[in-house]
């Protein structure tokens, strides 16, 4: 004789399934896929970029969540990439201190907009390495 499912086993079934199919993330993320699919599509476009990515960053301010990890580093590349040079590093100086994982790295962003045109990029490891093996 088999024995039926308990409601129990199916409710916490359900319960699982529904579960990881409305599982988020927490942050709001705006229209930034869309976004960033136009950017790669468009690049020439970076008016709009900086408008999404500008977007994002004020909804998540106003609705006082914290801002998903990334936007203000990809916030401030893009000024950079339009020439804002002391707006991108408020803006890498933003991601380092929301994310402190991403200090070092954001660092050496920072290290890197601030040099003179001409002027060897900041080295970490990586260049360290490098420079030895080319010896």
């Amino acid at each position: 004789m088999r024995k039926p499912f308990s409601r129990f086993a199916i409710l916490a079934l359900a319960a699982a399934t529904a579960a990881c199919a409305t599982s988020t993330t927490g942050y709001r993320w705006g229209n930034y896929d869309e976004a960033l699919y136009a950017h790669y599509k468009n690049p020439q476009d970076q008016k709009a970029y900086l408008a999404a990515l500008k977007a994002v960053i004020q909804e998540t301010d106003r609705a006082g969540t914290k801002i998903p990890p990334g936007i203000y580093a990809e916030y401030g590349f893009a000024l950079y990439e339009s020439g804002s040079t002391a707006d991108a590093i408020t803006y890498f100086q933003r991601e380092a201190n929301a994310w402190p994982e991403s200090k070092p790295f954001m660092e050496k962003m920072i290290a890197n907009a601030q040099r003179q045109p001409g002027q060897a990029p900041a080295t970490g490891p990586a260049g360290s390495a490098e420079r030895k093996a080319g010896s």
